[in-house]
């Protein structure tokens, strides 16, 4: 198999350094990143492509098993790594898929809710964790227990588990008697879309795992050009919108915005991806074309994309395997959901008439704006237009991510990167109400608190956040037109 780079990449000089790095990287040098990198336990998925060949019964079994009781519906509930690669790959592969996946990586309330109506006998739910305290996929978990049980379906026939040896969830899992696949524990969740994370969905939906492992091994084979050449280019830029111009690698760009997003935003450093449907000439950074840059299937996209993630935590002088910055939000999110009073004071909130002259006071000295909208990302879709119309008004590098999707991803580099950036944080009133069954909360507060907890995260790494709050559809419609 040939792999063509785009003719500007290949013109590029290939570094010694970087491929001597390169060379380090294939050889699970954990010292390439410093002595005391957390590379020294997160190196397996360099030999992912051939190990996670062990687990192709295994997956070849559960989707027999899902054959044989009719199911038609996977939904899968992780955040992060657990959910990106699957979503790229069931999008990927749409026309050869035999079911449905369904990805539930919200807390909102009415996507949860959506997500879990109807008839479940024909549903089959993945709870996707490596650490197995994933708050959001512990909530989501409760409750695909609760509405199981008020259709009187059995569970056990119901879930299966994703998750590292003797996690919390593994734990819960052998308990109530779930199938558990395990993942590799030297794999970073950034880093396991060819692990179970990745695997186990594509088989439930009807793809062949053995074939993203296959287009893995043929780029790893001839690696280190690509993978140097790409660096190289990718380094000179502090910012980069990344698209599919032709639709053959649908989210394949989300995916990278949180490989690297999350791998390189520390210690005030970083890149910062930032993932868009298409391009405009008012766009301020430059763009990296999934569909030109490299011809390839999806399988070598993964491993080349870590590969150079991995050359460009040396570039940067930082250890891509460690995420520093990201349990501030989920330490101050618990705080948030103990305290008694309102998740959010109305002295942080800025009236949605004052925002387009708040941000750009905010704006001078900033370099980017972040967009995080704890919305629902399928009700409130039209909301993502935002991202094209703050940059048309501003002229700056603008990123939009769901909360709390994004603080699995981007968050990373809000809070370790450069601080170059403003935040907008967006919330919304609901019109459902749908408890966290076992807990004193609601999926409601819950995203609340996450929205308050980031912002609180924010402001304690030297941020400046602008809070707005919606009432409903026609603050939506306002805010859109204030950037119409």
């Amino acid at each position: 198999m040939t792999f063509r780079l785009d003719p500007k990449i290949s013109s590029i000089p290939l570094s010694d350094v970087l491929m001597r790095i390169s060379e380090r990287v294939a050889a699970k040098d954990a010292t390439t990143w410093g002595e005391s990198s957390e590379a020294a336990i997160r190196l397996g998925w360099v030999d992912l492509a051939e190990t996670s060949r062990s687990l192709l019964p295994q997956l070849d079994s559960i989707a027999a098993s899902a054959r044989e009781r009719m199911v038609e519906k996977v939904v899968l509930s992780g955040m992060g790594g657990s959910s990106l690669a699957p979503e790229v790959i069931a999008k990927t592969y749409k026309r050869e898929s035999t079911r449905q996946l369904i990805v539930l990586d919200s807390t909102e309330p009415h996507f949860v809710q959506t997500r879990l109506e109807g008839d479940l006998s024909r549903t089959l739910f993945l709870i996707s964790s490596k650490s197995g305290s994933t708050i959001e996929t512990n909530s989501h978990l409760a409750l695909i227990l609760e509405r199981l049980a008020s259709q009187e379906l059995d569970h056990r026939h119901h879930i299966i588990v994703i998750t590292d040896p003797g996690s919390p969830l593994a734990l819960t899992a052998e308990e109530n008697g779930w199938r558990v696949v395990l993942g590799d524990p030297h794999v970073g969740g950034r880093f396991s879309a060819l692990s179970a994370f990745g695997l186990v969905p594509a088989a439930l939906i009807g793809i062949d795992p053995a074939l993203l492992l296959d287009d893995a091994a043929e780029m790893i084979a001839r690696i280190h050009e690509p993978a140097v050449k790409i660096a190289t280019h990718l380094a000179e830029h502090r910012y980069l919108y990344f698209l599919d111009s032709k639709g053959s690698l649908p989210g394949l760009a989300d995916w990278i915005e949180q490989l690297i997003a999350e791998s390189t935003g520390k210690q005030g450093k970083g890149l910062l991806p930032i993932a868009v449907q298409s391009t405009s000439s008012s766009m301020s950074a430059p763009t990296v074309d999934l569909s030109t840059i490299i011809d390839a299937p999806l399988g070598a996209h993964f491993i080349l994309w870590e590969w150079v993630t991995a050359l460009l935590g040396h570039i940067y002088q930082v250890d891509p395997f460690d995420q520093p910055d990201v349990q501030a939000t989920k330490t101050r999110t618990l705080e948030v959901l103990s305290e008694r009073s309102a998740v959010v004071a109305d002295t942080t909130l800025t009236p949605l008439e004052d925002l387009r002259v708040t941000i750009d006071a905010y704006l001078k000295g900033r370099e980017y704006l972040a967009v995080c909208a704890f919305l629902d990302p399928i009700r409130d879709a039209e909301v993502a237009s935002l991202r094209d119309r703050l940059e048309k008004v501003f002229h700056v590098p603008v990123a939009f991510g769901w909360g709390p999707r994004f603080l699995h991803s981007t968050g990373q580099f809000h809070k370790g990167g450069p601080k170059s950036g403003l935040f907008l944080s967006l919330t919304i009133d609901s019109d459902e109400t749908v408890s966290v069954p076992g807990k004193d909360y609601d999926f409601t507060r819950l995203i609340r608190a996450q929205a308050e907890g980031d912002r609180r995260a924010l402001v304690e790494s030297g941020n400046p956040v602008i809070s707005v709050h919606l009432r409903g559809a026609d603050d939506v419609e306002r805010l859109l037109t204030l950037f119409a």
